[in-house]
């Protein structure tokens, strides 16, 4: 009877143990790409430290947070540096949150604002991987393992990467401004059902950038975010790029709940034909009524370099104007003349 019990014993115990390693050498493609990683009990830096595992290992990850890698350790939830593991695919192009730089000669900091000193600089093109979030500012991982600041609105997601790599960059080398009219405690032109002119704008404003990064441009956004941003602010920003293109998109409002359709500005005689280059689009890619180029006398152009122009991209306070510039795919087709606009203008 007691060398029963001391043969099950025996057996159970080889049963944990298979189980053990199996949580730590589970079926999986990942492997330690360092000499000693440590696993930890929380994904910090500051959490105690429950165990190591050599280099080779062959580890499970169950889920990514930003740059840690949770596993089965021993029974227990682990966390281990992501950034240390090699191989695995799945991770690599799907659970990785990557972050492509869509500017040149953008600058890192040690921390999330501009009052941090300069770590370092990146240029259009450059991919890291997303360690945190703090407001607009992006924590990445850098090459030689250290770690950076980057300012969110030089940046673009790993999906919007992937679509430059698949479209034909028919405006590389080119700079474009686009600067979402009113944001924060401005709220522009309220329109029918109280619906604010600055979240079209913005919403408008996000898909042209999409577009424009698809094509190979160089996306600068005056506003990430619906914050406040003085019109002094957003000139200053445009004047940084002397040779870009700055296009200020709003949306109308008029007492007369008649008025309608596309309005198109430009201040210094020059940019006339950028602004009919684009207006041409927009009158062929779209059902809104176009109304003429005009002259206009407004701040962001009559304080900013050539080629400056401001859209109005329709009434919000006429009903046939509202039922298609809620509709998203009148978005998208504002973005597809805009970038057409552009491709025309510069050939």
């Amino acid at each position: 009877m007691i060398q029963i019990r001391r043969f099950v014993f025996i057996f159970v115990v080889f049963l944990l143990f298979c189980g053990t390693v199996e949580d730590v050498k589970a079926e999986s493609d990942y492997k330690v790409g360092t000499n000693s990683l440590n696993v930890r009990a929380e994904p910090s830096l500051t959490s105690a430290v429950i165990g190591t595992l050599p280099s080779g290992t062959e580890v499970n990850v169950l889920d990514i947070q930003f740059d840690w890698a949770k596993i089965n350790y021993h029974g227990k939830t682990g966390w281990i540096a992501s950034h240390f593991l090699v191989g695995g695919s799945t991770y690599d192009t799907k659970k990785a949150s990557l972050v492509s730089v869509a500017a040149d000669g953008v600058r890192l900091r040690s921390g999330p604002g501009t009052s941090y000193p300069i770590a370092g600089y990146t240029t259009y093109g450059d991919t890291f991987t997303l360690i945190e979030t703090k407001g607009d500012w992006k924590r990445v991982r850098l090459s030689n393992g250290n770690t950076a600041w980057i300012a969110g609105w030089f940046v673009s997601s790993n999906q919007e990467s992937m679509k430059i790599a698949k479209s034909p960059e028919t405006l590389r080398g080119k700079t474009i401004i686009l600067d979402a009219g009113h944001g924060g405690y401005d709220p522009g032109a309220i329109g029918i059902g109280g619906f604010l002119e600055k979240d079209f704008n913005f919403n408008t404003a996000q898909r042209v950038k999409n577009k424009l990064i698809q094509a190979g441009a160089q996306v600068i956004m005056t506003r990430s975010d619906d914050r406040y941003v003085g019109l002094q602010d957003r000139v200053m920003m445009s004047q940084a790029y002397p040779s870009s293109v700055f296009i200020s998109l709003h949306h109308n409002a008029h007492k007369n709940s008649g008025a309608s359709g596309i309005n198109s500005f430009y201040y210094y005689p020059a940019d006339k034909n950028l602004t009919v280059a684009i207006q041409d689009q927009l009158n062929k890619q779209t059902p809104m009524k176009i109304n003429s180029v005009q002259f206009g006398d407004y701040y962001v152009l009559r304080n900013n370099h050539p080629q400056s122009i401001l859209l109005e991209l329709g009434f919000i306070t006429n009903m046939n104007d509202m039922s298609v510039i809620q509709n998203n795919q009148y978005q998208e087709q504002v973005a597809e003349s805009i970038v057409q606009g552009l491709q025309n203008y510069f050939q």
